[in-house]
């Protein structure tokens, strides 16, 4: 999913990656394969909820998630859901 399915990656290079990633020998990719300098180390997600058995009811007020740490950490990524009736326009501030 993801970049995927996103349209960013030619077909070709959708399916060189899945190769790389399912077979071995791994075969040759066009992309760099070594991990970032930055990047290593211990990696967790997350998440404000651990289980989702329906409905999340919006009641007007500001969503957040705000934790603090006591070393050094590079966050990479986060992710945003939506409507579950199909397409929607969200407006939304990100503060890291």
């Amino acid at each position: 999913t993801g970049p995927a399915q996103s349209g960013i990656l030619t077909d070709r290079e959708v399916v060189s990656l899945f190769l790389h990633f399912t077979v071995n020998p791994k075969p040759r990719v066009e992309f760099i394969d070594r991990p970032r300098c930055c990047l290593r180390g211990k990696e967790c997600s997350i998440s404000r909820f651990q289980q989702v058995e329906s409905r999340w009811g919006y009641s007007g007020t500001s969503d957040r998630i705000r934790f603090s740490v006591n070393k050094r950490i590079f966050v990479v990524g986060f992710g945003l859901y939506g409507s579950i009736h199909g397409p929607t326009d969200y407006q939304v501030n990100i503060q890291v």
